[in-house]
């Protein structure tokens, strides 16, 4: 008893400093693309690593917590503030503003344009399509790239399966309209184009065994 009153009183009032790892945070490992693999940043969070690739994390839009840059921030505001190039409002043909002095008087009458005229305007007013600027990154053209390879993966017959076609082809050879309608051997009704296929594919596998 006494020697474990001697442990408590040597023990330090000091807790003892550990290392302690948050469950919640953890590395990413990018183990699913080669091409994203190669071009990861570890000190970078996830979120800042498919930015800086052009992609992104989440498909749904943010609610918020992102931080905006101080140059886009500046232009939005400038933009805001900018005066209006045009005072007057556009008046569409055949109609008028009537502008009055402080008394309510008829100072000056301005009338729209006609139809042809404002259809003059508008062709003169348009301008020419350039086209939409293409803001893929490098690393997006290629994943876009592989993606458009397509590999088609040959699937390969179960025994089940094979013993199922070998007893068709035993009972019936080639004569597939007859397969179709064999309620015992065909409980689900498969197609005679169906059973074709799945008999060719059996022959191939019989010829390489």
């Amino acid at each position: 008893m006494g020697r474990e009153l001697q442990k408590k009183k040597n023990r330090s009032s000091i807790p003892k400093k550990t290392k302690r790892k948050n469950p919640r945070v953890h590395k990413v490992r990018p183990l699913g693309n080669a091409l994203i693999a190669q071009n990861w940043d570890k000190k970078q969070t996830l979120a800042q690593n498919y930015k800086r690739l052009g992609l992104v994390s989440r498909l749904n839009g943010r609610a918020g917590g992102q931080e905006t840059s101080l140059a886009a921030a500046a232009a939005q505001k400038a933009a805001g503030t900018k005066a209006p190039a045009s005072s007057k409002p556009k008046l569409a043909p055949g109609e008028a503003l009537i502008e009055r002095d402080e008394d309510g008087n008829i100072i000056n009458i301005v009338y729209g344009k006609s139809a042809e005229e404002a259809l003059n305007d508008d062709d003169e007013e348009e301008e020419e399509f350039t086209g939409i600027e293409d803001t893929r990154t490098d690393i997006v053209k290629q994943l876009e790239a592989q993606a458009a390879v397509v590999v088609r993966r040959e699937r390969n017959q179960t025994d089940r399966e094979k013993a199922w076609v070998e007893a068709l082809v035993q009972k019936y050879g080639k004569d597939y309209n007859k397969m179709v309608f064999d309620r015992k051997l065909n409980p689900f009704q498969q197609s005679a184009g169906d059973i074709k296929r799945r008999v060719e594919k059996w022959e191939k596998s019989q010829k390489k065994a």
